[in-house]
């Protein structure tokens, strides 16, 4: 069965273009996560955990409702790399700035322009997309426009995380000295 939902049942052009779109949409991804400067062992987690996640997804639902492919993988991986960069500050695209304004304003820097290769990666994903909206039942594209959505909130949520770890670990640095949570070996001992 898996091998069935892995080669699309041995259809050919269904095969070249699913893997050739998520081969390229994965690596787009990957360079825009590693272009994060603030990139920790953390966040590389996160997203590698994300794409576990989406993997497992889209195994289990083709295994239970009997469908094939890797669409939903790449989908959801070109939606969490879009709102990953917007999410890292501000970009300059045809002349005008889009995104959420954050670090990057802050240090001054002026907008960024998208990386290349995730813009390529977007334009492939778009273009299947279009072309399987045209070929596949209606519940094909449904489920492309439900991964995308998938993708953005797993990169949303990764924001969320990274923004309480921060607050986190800033509150217990600024504690005062007598109210920092005691070390197993500061425990008090009987008397």
């Amino acid at each position: 069965k898996l091998i069935d939902i892995l080669s699309y049942g041995g259809s050919t052009p269904d095969i070249v273009i699913n893997y050739v779109v998520c081969s390229v949409v994965l690596f787009a991804a990957g360079r825009a996560q590693l272009r994060d400067v603030e990139a920790s062992r953390a966040s590389l987690c996160w997203a590698s955990s994300a794409l576990a996640f989406v993997i497992a997804f889209q195994l289990g639902l083709c295994t239970v409702i009997g469908c094939t492919g890797i669409s939903i993988i790449w989908n959801a991986a070109a939606g969490y790399a879009v709102i990953f960069e917007l999410r890292a500050g501000p970009l300059r695209v045809w002349g005008e700035e889009v995104g959420i304004p954050t670090r990057h304003r802050a240090h001054g820097r002026p907008p960024a322009r998208p990386a290349p290769t995730l813009v390529a990666a977007l334009v492939l994903c778009a273009a299947a997309d279009v072309f399987y909206a045209a070929v596949a039942p209606p519940l094909t594209t449904a489920a492309h426009g439900c991964a995308l959505v998938l993708g953005a909130v797993l990169a949303a949520a990764h924001g969320c995380v990274r923004r309480l770890a921060a607050c986190c670990t800033a509150t217990s640095t600024a504690l005062p000295p007598d109210t920092q949570p005691l070390a197993r070996s500061d425990t008090l001992a009987p008397t």
